[in-house]
């Protein structure tokens, strides 16, 4: 049985065409997961539905599971970009939240990498809610490796 009909089999939905269960996960993302990913280089996407975990008392998508999912796709945006051993570390994270995005939503990550120093690289981008703008966000990251 693959990952994705697992997952369904537990209840969740399946993600949108062309995703694939995120394998390269931190113990903490897998708390809000199931996460999924797709595409590559510039066109590397994450994204994953919130449910009533991801909630704050509002019944709005947590801001911190926002910046978790938005942190994540920057420095795997980085990794795209050099290769899949990379190791970068957040010097710096800078978000706006635009909307509330709600219980059901595809929330999806997109963005891109802005520049790669010798040591420090910078990536930015948006989450979207059903295709509409709910974060901006900026990182700095440390090259480690």
């Amino acid at each position: 049985m693959s990952e994705i009909a697992a997952a369904e089999a537990a209840g969740a939905r399946p993600p949108p065409q062309g995703f694939t269960v995120f394998r390269r996960i931190s113990h903490y993302m897998q708390l809000i997961g199931p996460a999924y990913e797709a595409g590559a280089g510039a066109d590397y996407r994450i994204g994953l539905y919130i449910d009533e975990r991801h909630t704050n008392r509002r019944g709005e998508t947590h801001g911190a599971v926002m910046a978790a999912l938005a942190d994540t796709h920057l420095g795997r945006l980085l990794i795209q970009a050099t290769n899949p051993d990379a190791t970068f570390a957040t010097i710096h994270l800078g978000l706006d939240y635009l909307a509330p995005a709600k219980v059901g939503q595809w929330l999806e990550a997109r963005g891109q990498v802005d520049r790669m120093g010798r040591s420090v690289a910078y990536s930015s981008g948006f989450l979207y809610a059903d295709g509409k703008a709910v974060l901006r966000a900026t990182g700095v990251f440390r090259i480690l490796g």
